[in-house]
């Protein structure tokens, strides 16, 4: 299994910053860097980390299908893919309807339509030689008379699909090299994913997964921040997305408590809301070794392992983002380092 750093969160952090933690996230043994495209732009942060580093993958996890056309990411793709010496995991996916609807004003419609003629282009154009021409006329995507005037670094770039959904997921499964999901998800819901969906995939297909991490030496430190990264997917913009997979792994009762305490501007009761069994199994957090063992359970599950550090998270109370400034922010991926450190030292190495 494959262990990568995600940077989210915000919290001030510049392009910088984030190439600097990049190349120490390299030598400390991490499989790879990937940005979700929402508080800054994918490829401009990811390019620069390409340019820093030598060996780790980079990728957006995952670029906003609704605000790029698949021809030009296609065409971005190849070239970041050759920048970065054949680096490149390209995750796309519907994005959150809040972001596509009321920050940019395009309605979200026939998402699983969408995605299947987008990945399809995706590939068609990643994959096409100098001189090739790609024509392709699906219900919500056409390209029709260009042609390629590169040929990529590698025939077979990596295009993941983002999916929480079984419908989406089966998409993935049939469409995609790979699926890209995001946190709050325990081994057994993982284990019944591969069982009805991805039972008949090729051959190295992706099955990647990020997840919420907090390290501290003092447990309940970890554990206190783990739930405000919980608490955060509900509060400032939701995202229905993560709602919808508490629900599906069976914690009903804290999706509704966490809502109905958002809903009331009480985030204390939110964060009481989210219970041990859901820290316990839904996330990775506690002491070092603590953490170790909760990496070590996604084993044999999960080709790629995404750590989102949620000890540095900004966090919304209301309209008001709070949590850490642009110093405690950095220092707090310290731990995360090490953790990564301790990972590829160990007996099960990265």
């Amino acid at each position: 299994m494959r262990v990568s750093l995600m940077f989210a969160g915000g919290g001030g952090m510049k392009v910088q910053d984030m190439v600097e933690l990049a190349v120490r996230a390299e030598r400390a043994g991490a499989a790879g860097v990937y940005l979700p495209e929402a508080w800054r732009s994918a490829f401009v942060t990811i390019t620069a980390i390409a340019a820093a580093t030598e060996r780790i993958e980079i990728g957006p996890y995952v670029l906003n299908a609704h605000a790029h056309s698949p021809l030009f990411t296609g065409i971005a793709a190849v070239d970041l893919d050759e920048l970065s010496g054949g680096r490149l995991v390209l995750g796309v996916g519907s994005g959150n309807k809040i972001t596509n609807e009321q920050y940019q004003g395009i309605p979200v419609v026939r998402p699983l339509a969408k995605m299947r003629d987008y990945v399809e282009v995706l590939h068609r154009v990643t994959r096409a030689g100098t001189g090739d021409r790609v024509d392709f006329a699906g219900p919500m995507h056409s390209t029709t008379g260009w042609h390629a005037q590169v040929t990529p670094a590698r025939d077979d770039l990596p295009v993941v699909l983002a999916a929480t959904s079984p419908k989406m997921s089966r998409l993935a499964a049939e469409v995609a090299d790979g699926i890209a999901m995001g946190s709050l998800l325990g081994t057994a819901h993982l284990e019944k994913l591969r069982v009805e969906v991805l039972h008949d995939v090729a051959p190295g297909f992706r099955v990647m997964a990020s997840a919420f991490v907090a390290v501290d030496d003092d447990r309940e430190r970890a554990r206190a921040a783990a739930r405000s990264a919980v608490v955060n997917l509900y509060a400032g913009k939701p995202h229905p997305h993560y709602d919808s997979l508490l629900r599906q792994q069976g914690y009903t009762a804290v999706a509704d408590a966490i809502t109905a305490a958002v809903a009331a501007d009480d985030i204390d009761a939110a964060h009481r809301a989210v219970s041990e069994e859901v820290l316990d199994a839904l996330t990775i957090c506690g002491t070092p070794q603590e953490c170790v063992a909760g990496i070590d359970r996604y084993r044999g599950v999960l080709s790629d392992l995404i750590l989102v550090n949620s000890s540095g998270m900004r966090y919304q109370e209301g309209e008001r983002a709070v949590g850490t400034s642009s110093a405690e922010l950095l220092d707090s991926f310290e731990p995360i380092l090490d953790l990564l450190t301790r990972i590829a030292d160990g007996p099960h190495g990265p």
